[in-house]
């Protein structure tokens, strides 16, 4: 079981191409003897699963451990000097890209929102902006931003090719999103901080990123009444169904769980905006027992609840407000 499990993984990462030739080249064997490892025929000895894990990038305990208690998890290590924020966010706007191209019948999201997801800060310039430098200056303490302060209108040029996808992306994909009362809080703290040390090139930078809350918050409403997420394009509207929860439960994190082609892909938030990767499937069937369990206790606002929903977006207004008059 354990091979055949192996095998399925590499197939899933080569996609189109014939697994039989790959393997067949990587372990310098013929597409016969190739074929018979990828049966389960013949067993794979320890030197092919090495060369196999390492050519494929998979985790060997992902494998072995498939069903057991050890969960095999994948993660950008960020505090690298290999590592690059750019590529980080390419391979998030792939996975949504590959999502949002299956359709509303093959794929789906379910998050838990502790904080803004990203998905849809990102679609909105200012906000976008300083999220993208207060990750980079203030989480990765990068030597170029040590003393740069934010300044709204800079455009940031690639970046904001691959944000703007992320968020058209993100709008092809169907969606359940539990939300909370907390869920504005660290956004209006990060904000609050940097004005309170004085790391904005003017108020007006400031002003513009709540501007652009006050934008997202108007666009999630409209979306929550009407129950479907719609984004104008130069190529016309992308649309997908949304349905919005309000949870009075805190939310430890923000939790996202992908289905399509028959798995559950889950990602577990973790140091700001990284996170934990697993499509171990005992993991995910408890990740999503438990989303299950809060969505349960939660209060519907998309399509009805018009009062709730009122109240929802009031409450989350009213801090923006607070937040305003701080910064004068």
């Amino acid at each position: 079981m354990s091979q055949v499990v192996l095998i399925n993984q590499c197939k899933e990462r080569i996609g189109a191409k014939s697994l039989a030739a790959e393997l067949s080249e990587l372990l310098g064997v013929n597409t016969d003897a190739a074929y018979r490892r990828m049966r389960g025929d013949t067993a794979l000895s320890f030197d092919e699963i090495q060369k196999i894990c390492q050519h494929f990038n998979i985790s060997f305990d992902s494998v072995i451990n498939y069903q057991g208690k050890l969960v095999p998890f994948q993660f950008n290590a960020m505090f690298q000097s290999k590592f690059h924020i750019l590529e980080y966010l390419k391979n998030i706007e792939q996975e949504l890209k590959t999502l949002s191209r299956l359709g509303a019948e093959s794929a789906k999201i379910t998050m838990t929102n502790m904080d803004l997801p990203y998905f849809r800060q990102f679609g909105f310039k200012s906000l976008s902006r300083f999220k993208l430098f207060f990750w980079q200056r203030s989480v990765l303490n990068l030597e170029d931003f040590k003393q740069k302060k934010f300044d709204a209108y800079e455009q940031l040029d690639d970046y904001e090719t691959i944000t703007d996808n992320i968020y058209k992306y993100y709008h092809g994909v169907s969606s359940t999103e539990i939300w909370a009362p907390e869920t504005l809080d660290s956004t209006i703290k990060q904000i609050q901080y940097y004005h309170e040390s004085g790391l904005f090139v003017s108020k007006e930078s400031a002003t513009a990123i709540c501007d652009d809350v006050q934008y997202l918050l108007d666009k999630l409403e409209q979306e929550a009444q009407l129950g479907k997420k719609v984004v104008q394009t130069p190529k016309g509207a992308i649309s997908s169904d949304f349905e919005m929860y309000q949870s009075d439960i805190f939310l430890s994190n923000n939790c996202i769980q992908a289905e399509f082609n028959n798995k559950t892909y889950t990602y577990v938030s973790f140091n700001s905006f990284n996170s934990l990767m697993s499509f171990s499937p005992h993991f995910s069937q408890e990740c999503t027992h438990w989303i299950e369990q809060i969505r349960l206790k939660s209060i519907l606002l998309s399509e009805v609840s018009e009062k709730l929903r009122y109240q929802f977006f009031k409450n989350l207004r009213q801090k923006l407000d607070e937040l305003r008059v701080l910064i004068g």
